[in-house]
């Protein structure tokens, strides 16, 4: 009788002191972290809501067409914003593209920043624009003019080409297609060093 009473009494004791020892616990977390600092907060990405309606900003637009046989020219940007008043003229940042020159050949661009004149259909990039072809060829130049209908491409400004053997500079440059093999011509100061065992 002795031991059910001293059962019993230990199993009311702990059903009373376990909750309140959990209280406790709770109570004591909550006192001791303190009063939230805001400096702590999560931070939000500044953005201006007005600015982004404004613009009608694109993300990861992608431009494409179909010269020759089935030879395609693709642009691909970061983002884009239509010019105001005009859904034909886009500037866009962050360009990569692809030209097929042929079976086995093709040309990749590249450029910081660009326009894209849907309605003229041409393309104009700029601010350090590179050009690689498949053949291990690099070309770099400030700003680089493109058309989307046809294998047509223009640098205005200075380029410089280095590929296997080669390193050329000039002023000017202009790529066109003639009976399906792309003709590069150079003018200004046009200065050339080759090696042919490179």
């Amino acid at each position: 009788m002795a031991r059910s009473d001293l059962y019993s009494k230990t199993v009311m004791w702990v059903k009373v002191t376990l909750p309140l020892i959990a209280l406790a616990l709770l109570s004591s977390l909550f006192l001791l972290s303190g009063a939230p600092d805001p400096e702590a907060a999560l931070p939000y990405a500044e953005v201006d809501v007005e600015q982004i309606a404004r613009e009608q900003r694109v993300t990861a637009p992608r431009f494409a067409g179909i010269v020759g046989e089935d030879q395609e020219i693709i642009l691909i940007a970061a983002a884009m914003t239509a010019e105001s008043g005009q859904t034909d003229r886009i500037h866009a940042q962050a360009i990569d593209g692809r030209v097929d020159l042929g079976i086995s050949e093709v040309m990749t661009v590249q450029a910081t920043l660009g326009d894209i004149d849907m309605a003229g259909q041409f393309a104009s990039l700029r601010d350090g624009v590179a050009v690689q072809s498949s053949r291990g060829y690099q070309m770099e130049s400030e700003t680089i003019l493109m058309a989307l209908d046809e294998i047509r491409l223009r640098a205005p400004t200075p380029v410089h080409i280095t590929g296997p053997g080669l390193d050329l500079t000039a002023d000017a440059m202009e790529m066109e297609e003639v009976d399906g093999a792309p003709i590069l011509r150079f003018t200004g100061s046009v200065r050339m060093l080759y090696d042919p065992e490179s």
